[in-house]
């Protein structure tokens, strides 16, 4: 995440006290993220105790009314899907083919009509005008009789349904809930859903008896002839509708004939024989759509509109018995779960609007301050460097050869190429173990602490500073060196020469520990003995024993 930097309270070389702040960033969205995050606690906590109380009287209704409404878009997908399996009736398809025989009787008619308005009208013309107008008269005629037969029809089914309701409702161990709903307010035809509880009233494996099975199929049975009739009714009325639509194209076709016509007539006539095709056309797909039935794809999509209102109501079903239920155990604890997410959230906001200042840690010096008002930042940005006065910290350079016998918490000095009059104890406080390779050589890096620092000295050691460190690897009191250079390998042994009675004679040697400067002889040699250094035939050194705790600068590793 970046930040802007709001503010930069320090400047290099600035002493500073542990808990200061040294700068601060923009804390607008981190305010934001804090307020978002103790809303989300409080909706958290709000939810549990809702949980906790159980569901309210609002929240029960609630589910009642969601039921309610699945149950009437089940049943109205469930009659959907019905008509379609069970296809048009007889009563249907006269009804389609008296509406295509009108839409074919008023667009002859237009067509006349807008031919003997082009041509004129003659008397063959107008007697042919005339008898479409009888025609259209007798269709009328022959669709109100259907229509009267139709409605006779819902007569009828209804008086048969209501005697077997009657029958029904005083039937021995017949469904009270049905019947009490038909008491007060006869609603007719019954639900898909009523239908199905009556029969699982008469299943087999359930033994009804005789009566109330016979009763309940009657019932059944004069449901679904009412049903029809009122299908039957509805498309009388609209071959009635046609028949006199087709009566009032044929009369003004005639009427035209006889008063004659002007463009205006014409234009109208156009249209009219326009509007007449399109009717017919209409008509005969309605009717051919009746005689195929539903196609497979509009049967699928009934099925699947009911299979979605079942589920809807199961749905319902179980989210009201949910409510009734009460919250179990295992949604208590998920929403406290929820509780507990939403605290860690307000913290790590909360912490992440602290870290918007950046605070001292200790006491120090400003070192440096890579970061500037208005600034963009991350938390990888080194924004500013605080020196310890007392703990400064050496990076070592380590040779391969070296690696093995360094340790933590060894000790040396080192000195500074800037503060050559003095040597710093220094104590090794890491090695590590990473090489780097370059132009072939190996190294390893190393840290080592500075002690004994002199806070009020005039001369300190800098960050950046480069010198020469030694560290003292292995310490042995009282031994026998020789100069490094003083050492010759001949083999698989070592050899020093020395001055015995004016001339020079080699001695084969064991050498032990060495540092920069010096190496042990463990045998070889004996105190006392001249020893000649390579590069001067007349120089002559004499062997010494030698204390590493003398003032001198001790060998190991720079």
């Amino acid at each position: 995440m970046r930040s802007r930097v709001s503010s930069v309270g320090v400047e290099l070389g600035d002493e500073v006290k542990t808990d200061q702040e040294l700068a601060s960033l923009e804390s607008d969205a981190l305010e934001n993220q804090l307020a978002t995050a103790e809303a989300n606690l409080l909706s958290a906590r709000i939810r549990l105790q809702q949980i906790q109380e159980g569901a309210s009287t609002a929240e029960l209704a609630a589910a009642d009314k969601a039921v309610v409404s699945a149950q009437a878009a089940l049943d109205t997908a469930t009659n959907d899907l019905d008509d379609l399996l069970e296809g048009a009736s007889d009563a249907e398809m006269a009804v389609a083919e008296e509406m295509v025989r009108s839409a074919e009787s008023a667009l002859l008619a237009a067509q006349d009509n807008l031919r003997k308005l082009r041509e004129g009208a003659s008397d063959a013309e107008l007697a042919a005008a005339q008898a479409n107008v009888a025609i259209a008269e007798a269709n009328l005629t022959s669709a109100k009789g259907l229509q009267t037969s139709a409605m006779a029809g819902v007569q009828s089914a209804e008086a048969v349904l209501q005697n077997a309701v009657n029958t029904y409702c005083n039937t021995h161990d017949h469904l009270f809930d049905i019947c009490d709903d038909l008491a007060d307010d006869f609603s007719i035809p019954l639900s898909n859903h009523q239908i199905n509880e009556l029969n699982d009233s008469i299943r087999p494996e359930e033994e009804p008896d005789p009566a109330l099975a016979a009763a309940t199929g009657a019932l059944i049975e004069a449901n679904s002839l009412y049903r029809n009739a009122l299908t039957a009714r509805s498309d009388a009325q609209a071959a009635v509708d046609a028949a006199e639509s087709a009566l009032a194209s044929a009369q003004e076709a005639l009427d035209t004939l006889e008063e004659g016509a002007d463009p205006e007539d014409i234009a109208t006539a156009e249209s009219a024989v326009t509007a007449a095709e399109q009717a017919l056309k209409a008509a005969e797909l309605q009717l051919d759509d009746l005689r195929e039935g539903a196609s497979d794809s509009a049967i699928a999509a009934a099925q699947g509109a009911v299979n979605t209102a079942q589920a809807n109501l199961t749905s319902a079903i179980e989210a009201k018995n949910d409510l009734l239920a009460g919250a179990d155990q295992e949604d208590i604890d998920l929403q406290t779960q929820q509780v507990q997410i939403a605290e860690l959230a307000v913290k790590q906001a909360r912490e992440n609007l602290e870290d918007a200042k950046l605070i001292a840690p200790f006491d120090g010096t400003v070192a440096a301050i890579n970061i500037d008002t208005g600034d963009l930042v991350t938390s990888a940005t080194p924004a500013i460097t605080l020196l310890t006065p007392d703990a400064l910290e050496v990076e070592l350079t380590l040779g391969e050869t070296d690696l093995p016998s360094i340790k933590v918490g060894q000790t040396g000095i080192i000195i500074f190429d800037a503060i050559q009059e003095k040597a710093y104890h220094l104590t090794v406080t890491s090695v590590g173990l990473a090489p780097s390779v370059e132009q072939g050589v190996v190294t390893y890096l190393a840290t080592a602490q500075l002690e004994d620092l002199e806070s009020e000295a005039d001369v300190r050691p800098a960050p950046g500073m480069s010198g020469a460190a030694v560290i003292v690897t292995e310490e042995k009191p009282d031994a026998l060196a020789v100069p490094n250079r003083a050492i010759r390998r001949q083999g698989q042994s070592y050899t020093v020469e020395v001055l015995v009675d004016g001339e020079v004679i080699t001695r084969v040697v064991l050498t032990g520990i060495s540092d920069t400067e010096n190496t042990e002889i463990v045998s070889g040699l004996e105190i006392g003995d001249l020893v000649v250094l390579p590069g001067s035939a007349s120089s002559e050194g004499t062997v010494e024993e030698t204390d590493e705790e003398a003032e001198e600068l001790p060998g190991g590793i720079r």
